[in-house]
């Protein structure tokens, strides 16, 4: 199961000099894809989808490659958010998808006790599995969220793959990549500008699954050419005096490229669980549905009634309605950089780009699809990257799994030779942005779940 983080958690008054900085990542999301379904099933070698069933029609035909970019995604969330009420109006040609304070490195990572943090929707008592308590950090708040150690660092190889390094405690690296939301920021709605936006957060229509394998040497999720070097920086003029200033600390700078394998999914439709009435994860936006019925059309075989005629008549064109799922790998180049002068610690800023394979229902069509998506990272004034929005206020845990018990579930040891569960180490905790699949087959007989 899924959760939605929604309640508030208390954050130190000294929060660090991030939350005075200038710059921050603005990253927009660009898919370019290729799709390509039936167009006719017929009986005639000229006219499209004539005569009946029964005739065993002879001539078929796709329709060709028809293009999807990310203005279609966002046409079909802006319908289903119009449709549910949300915006009176869709949105505008100036709309751009974005990922808020994201990471893609898979050498992010954080701190157990903000990674435990878990919120109950419809409450605003908040409570929590883990401390969270010393998070003195500001990451979350309107510049790079590698804010410093008691909240988010750089974790380097640490030889184990979900245990602490047993000589200096060290944890593991990956299993967060990527990290963040989706957003839609439109300067162009009405009442909103290039200087205040409408910022919307739209994660719950994506799915995201990293797949890993265990247990091999080196690293685990991801693959990476990387340099690593140490530099000593201090925090003097960094923030207001006196809480903020007169110390000194070490900070990794680097390089690299990461590539780990990646399934991106959309769903606009009320089998999206969030998109859903029924479901006890409903966002309060219902999904789109088939005119035809929506829990038959496009997931269950043979569930319309028989129309011997091709041109059957059933249903009725459904522009918006989108279902689909990508497979293929992330390539991430990075800089791991000094924002701005007075950070404390430095963030990844660089370029992913996403090879994929997938197939969809679009518009009521099977499509099968090709193309790329990519994530530039540009630095840009924090007032204008949808970042005055902290994470504790409209964060979507689409990655999250927890056991049906109410236990939360870290990581169970079920490979052979383990047993019970390590806390020290987080997977598909409260605040992830993607599922991490682990499995120990190498493709031989499927991901082991939890």
């Amino acid at each position: 199961m899924k959760t939605t983080l929604l309640a508030t958690v208390a954050i130190a008054a000294c929060m660090g000099t991030q939350v005075f900085a200038q710059k921050s990542k603005e990253s927009p999301i660009m898919f370019n894809l290729s799709l390509d379904g039936q167009a006719s099933v017929s009986t005639s070698p000229t006219v499209a989808n004539a005569g009946d069933w029964s005739q065993e029609p002879k001539n078929y035909k796709t329709t060709g490659i028809k293009k999807m970019t990310q203005a279609a995604i966002i046409a079909d969330i802006g319908f289903t958010l119009t449709q549910a009420g949300v915006l009176s109006s869709t949105f505008s040609s100036k709309a751009t998808l974005e990922l808020v304070q994201g990471e893609l490195s898979g050498f992010f990572n954080v701190i157990p006790g903000m990674s435990n943090y878990v919120a109950v929707a419809d409450s605003t008592t908040d409570f929590q599995d883990g401390s969270i308590t010393n998070i003195t950090g500001s990451g979350m708040f309107g510049s790079t969220i590698i804010a410093d150690d008691t909240a988010t660092f750089v974790a380097l190889d640490n030889g184990r793959h979900y245990q602490v390094n047993p000589i200096d405690g060290d944890l593991p690296a990956g299993h967060f990549q990527p990290w963040g939301q989706i957003f839609i920021k439109d300067p162009g709605a009405k009442g909103f500008s290039v200087d205040s936006p409408l910022c919307i957060n739209v994660t719950y229509f994506f799915n995201l699954e990293v797949h890993e394998c265990y247990d091999c040497f080196f690293l685990n999720s991801f693959i990476t050419d990387t340099t690593f070097t140490e530099k000593t920086v201090s925090s003097t003029g960094g923030g207001p005096a006196p809480c903020c200033t007169g110390s000194s600390s070490a900070a990794l700078e680097g390089h690299g490229k990461d590539q780990y394998y990646l399934t991106w999914s959309f769903d606009d439709s009320q089998l999206n669980t969030y998109l859903d009435p029924s479901s006890d994860l409903y966002t309060g936006v219902p999904g789109l549905f088939s005119s035809v019925a929506f829990d038959l059309d496009g997931e269950i075989p043979d569930g319309l009634e028989y129309v011997d005629a091709i041109k059957s008549g059933l249903g009725t064109p459904s522009p918006y309605l989108a279902r689909f799922t990508l497979n293929g790998i992330v390539a991430y180049t990075w800089n791991l950089e000094f924002v701005n002068k007075t950070d404390l610690l430095p963030d990844f800023v660089g370029t992913a780009t996403y090879t994929a394979n997938g197939y969809g229902f679009i518009q009521l069509v099977c499509e099968l699809i090709t193309g790329t998506a990519s994530i530039t990272e540009k630095l840009a004034n924090s007032d204008t990257c949808c970042l005055d929005i902290p994470f504790y206020d409209s964060w979507y845990g689409i990655g999250y799994d927890f056991d049906p018990s109410g236990t939360d579930l870290v990581f169970e040891d079920t490979a052979p030779g383990f047993t019970g569960i390590n806390p020290t180490t987080q997977e598909n905790v409260p605040l992830s942005l993607s599922f991490h699949n682990p499995d120990w087959t190498y493709g031989g007989q499927g991901p082991v779940e939890y």
